[in-house]
């Protein structure tokens, strides 16, 4: 099992936030949780662990959310700063009664790596099976880093 050790975790966040972003005033039903971990290899296990914990009343989309979690989480690690050493995984889920958004936020372009070569068979679908399993998704770059978001309709 994961350790917590080095992770940042607010499963209690008490602000509320819908999934599209909207103002949550008069939206009691909607909640935001948060978690921080570091960009090390067993942050996917980790944070696969979290989404289960959270979307224990749904098991298809408990299922959805932790593969989409760990393709979007597994990115970040490869494709960006967040797997060079000091670096972080945030992610973010919004549970409402119409849907669940969740969004994973790396640091941002990584260094050149030359070491690294990779299979094509191996990698490229992660996005392709989120995009499968979500009715929306999508990406933007933020001040820290880059998100990649999906949605599911309940």
């Amino acid at each position: 099992m994961p350790s917590l050790a080095g992770a940042a975790v607010d499963p209690t966040h008490p602000g509320k936030a819908p999934a599209d972003g909207a103002s949550t005033e008069g939206n009691r039903d909607d909640q935001l949780w948060l978690v921080d971990v570091p960009g090390v290899t067993n942050a996917v296990s980790l944070l696969r662990r979290w989404i289960r914990l959270l979307l224990t009343d749904d098991t298809a989309l408990t299922e959805a959310f932790e593969l989409i979690l760990s393709e979007y989480a597994t990115n970040a690690l490869w494709h960006s700063a967040s797997g060079a050493p000091g670096g972080r995984i945030r992610a973010e889920l919004c549970v409402s009664g119409r849907q669940t958004c969740l969004t994973v936020l790396d640091d941002g372009p990584a260094p050149s790596r030359i070491d690294q070569e990779t299979d094509p068979v191996e990698h490229g679908r992660g996005l392709i099976l989120a995009e499968a399993y979500a009715d929306e998704t999508g990406h933007y770059d933020s001040v820290d880093g880059h998100a990649a978001w999906a949605l599911i309709n309940r």
